[in-house]
């Protein structure tokens, strides 16, 4: 199976509280971004001409990548979902 096949079968229970919280004023004085491209399902977007990064926690496989990569600790809140929330893998 390669990854694009992995991610045609990975389904969410999206909770409407998002996990993840960032304080995108913090974001503005970050020269990486490295969180735009590490994030395997591309959640994080900057907006060159607004200076503003958006978060969509909707598709989040949840992998910690984003957290790890921050040079910046712009997280105000980073958790897994709620319980019988968030991303469901299956391998076969």
């Amino acid at each position: 199976m390669n990854p694009d096949e992995i991610f045609d079968i990975t389904s969410y229970n999206i909770d409407r509280e998002a996990h993840i919280v960032l304080d995108t004023e913090v974001c503005k004085t970050c020269d990486q971004r490295a969180c735009v491209n590490c994030c395997p399902a591309r959640c994080y977007t900057w907006s060159e001409e607004d200076q503003k990064m958006t978060f969509v926690h909707d598709a989040c496989l949840e992998c910690g990548t984003c957290y790890v990569v921050c040079g910046k600790e712009a997280f105000t809140r980073w958790r897994y979902p709620r319980g019988g929330f968030g991303v469901s893998f299956r391998m076969t």
